[in-house]
């Protein structure tokens, strides 16, 4: 059991390593991670306009997936992932630089 907990461990250490050091051309975006990023958060920011919090939207996943929706359809990234959407407005949020 031990080593099954070890695996099951490395897994989501991998996984959320993953998902935290992508590159946008994995997804067929042709920007910078700090463009991509600055693309969604600034998506974010002028489609909420102070209405609710990024808390609050995760609180109603159809609007986030329909947040995540919009993102893709506006800039033609068909292949991003919402969670990687949404992850990198929720790093913006923590880690504003």
């Amino acid at each position: 059991m031990r080593a099954e907990t070890l695996t099951q461990q490395t897994f989501y250490q991998e996984y959320v390593m993953t998902k935290r050091s992508f590159e946008p051309q994995s997804f067929g975006v042709d920007l910078t991670r700090v463009a991509f990023d600055e693309a969604i958060t600034d998506a974010f920011n002028n489609s909420i306009r102070g209405q609710i919090s990024f808390d609050e939207l995760l609180l109603h996943p159809r609007s986030a997936l329909r947040f995540c929706d919009d993102i893709r359809m506006a800039n033609g990234w068909h292949d991003v992932p919402d969670d990687i959407i949404l992850r990198v407005v929720m790093q913006q949020r923590k880690n504003p630089s």
